[in-house]
């Protein structure tokens, strides 16, 4: 029997949240990120896995529901679910205050993944990537929240940018709080500059601005000329740190912004494709389907 995956779209269904327009007309990969805050919330959560990723901040008792037991909570604190968890939840008192973000895999920036992929990391031997929290760490990740939900809700052209880096902030954070309850964590972390590095020089090619303008790197031997590294020890480095090969990153980050272009840019299709690093408008094309199943035409507006 095949294993039941709650869908984002199932989320708000069994919440009775209003569901976004995006995910209702469900064209092709869907880039989506939410954020709500908590009132109080007694419903309990199926122990289930879900195809997305939900970071919670918490004050309440509850009982949560793992794939190495169930673990109870007198606390506040902050989870960190992915689509490699499965969870339940089951709150045993009224959880005042609190937010819960949730956003899908379309929506990642490369540095979001790998910031997510080094925090999972320091859980591996833990029952579930959560935190618990004392009065001061949860006013940090709570004032967080409250500006990400702010900015959301507001009319700034950039806040989806601003978004994405108090997400960062958010995990970082995690990252500092985890390691301060338990500093062994910290000598065991590998380092990641080549990793960052990279994901640096990926990012600043995005968003492309003209279509008369082609990203300057394209390829894994782009990459490792500009870091000054074998190509090879730089596929090792971000194999280590994500679990992907460099040419899956590149494809993913140039993908993401091939659909978000399609979507939203007056540009042709062959400028897109140009401005992306595709000298034949077909191998573009055909880039697309691969990914996706489906053409370019039809992410057009």
């Amino acid at each position: 029997m095949m294993e039941y995956t709650e869908s984002i779209l199932q989320y708000y269904k069994t919440t009775n949240k209003d569901i976004p327009t995006e995910l209702q007309q469900g064209r092709g990969l869907v880039r989506h990120f939410n954020i709500f805050k908590r009132n109080n919330c007694m419903v309990t959560q199926p122990f289930v896995r879900r195809d997305y990723y939900k970071i919670c901040l918490i004050n309440g008792k509850a009982i949560l529901y793992t794939e190495k037991g169930k673990v109870a909570i007198n606390q506040p604190y902050i989870s960190f679910s992915n689509p490699d968890n499965k969870f339940g939840w089951e709150p045993i008192s009224e959880c005042p205050g609190g937010y819960v973000c949730l956003f899908n895999e379309e929506y990642l920036s490369a540095g979001l993944r790998l910031i997510l992929k080094k925090m999972y990391g320091l859980f591996e031997n833990a029952v579930y990537p959560f935190i618990l929290l004392g009065g001061e760490e949860y006013q940090t990740f709570q004032d967080y929240f409250e500006k990400i939900h702010d900015t959301y809700e507001s009319e700034f052209e950039y806040k989806d940018e601003v978004v994405q880096n108090l997400l960062q902030l958010i995990i970082y954070e995690g990252i500092k709080v985890l390691e301060s309850h338990s500093p062994e964590l910290k000598k065991e972390r590998p380092k990641n500059d080549v990793a960052k590095r990279f994901f640096e020089l990926l990012d600043r090619q995005f968003p492309v601005d003209s279509p008369k303008n082609s990203i300057p790197m394209k390829s894994p031997a782009d990459f490792a000329n500009e870091l000054r590294v074998h190509v090879n020890h730089l596929n090792h480095c971000l194999k280590l740190h994500t679990g992907q090969s460099t040419s899956q990153l590149i494809g993913q980050r140039i993908l993401q912004e091939a659909i978000e272009l399609l979507r939203n840019a007056d540009w042709s299709i062959t400028e897109i494709g140009d401005s992306l690093g595709f000298e034949y408008t077909q191998h573009f094309n055909a880039f697309i389907k691969k990914h996706t199943g489906q053409s370019p035409k039809s992410f057009r507006g």
